[in-house]
């Protein structure tokens, strides 16, 4: 895993601190580099990729006030006046064969959202991407950190072993100038070979 610089999710400034390491990108295939340089919506190269509609499942979604309770890869990049933020997982899946794209983490910061992207956010089983174009939400990304790792635990959401490869992306979400999100996504090494 790189070395990452924390942050302040205070900071207005851009993440020029962070500089992931790009050689990670030499071994993937084309479409594996662009998912993890993407600046636009994952969920839309995923339908383009799986020829199908790309839903929501949400697999845990809890508000949390403890700085302690959040999600531990995140901590670095947040602070105690981050606080209240929305922690989740959610898979990308396919609607109708049901194929599992993408895992997610996120941590939401829930004062720094529109009202009705949280409402939505909370009640929806629609993909982030999909909130930010209903709200014309103007966003910038930063990736943070790129990684592979064995699938482990969640190797049964994919239906491979748990020593199969996951690539994976951590990234900051600004809107407004302000933090919104921090998400980590994870991609089945296997199911992008094509």
């Amino acid at each position: 895993m790189t070395a990452v610089n924390q942050l302040s999710t205070n900071q207005t400034a851009s993440d020029e601190s962070i500089s992931p390491d790009r050689s990670f990108l030499n071994d993937l295939n084309r479409f594996q580099r662009i998912l993890m340089v993407t600046d636009g919506t994952v969920t839309e190269l995923l339908e383009q990729y799986a020829a199908e509609t790309i839903k929501v499942r949400k697999l845990f979604e809890k508000v949390e006030t403890s700085f302690d309770e959040l999600i531990t890869h995140h901590q670095q990049y947040l602070d105690p006046s981050s606080l209240p933020v929305l922690k989740r997982a959610i898979l990308l899946q396919g609607q109708t064969t049901k194929t599992n794209w993408l895992y997610a983490e996120s941590s939401i910061l829930l004062d720094n959202l529109h009202p009705g992207f949280r409402a939505d956010l909370l009640a929806s089983r629609e993909p982030i991407g999909r909130l930010w174009e209903k709200y014309r939400y103007e966003t910038f990304k930063t990736i943070l950190n790129y990684q592979k790792r064995p699938a482990g635990e969640l190797a049964g959401y994919f239906e491979l072993p748990e020593d199969s490869t996951m690539i994976a992306r951590t990234y900051r979400v600004y809107s407004g100038n302000k933090p919104i999100m921090i998400i980590t996504e994870m991609f089945p090494d296997s199911l992008f070979q094509q």
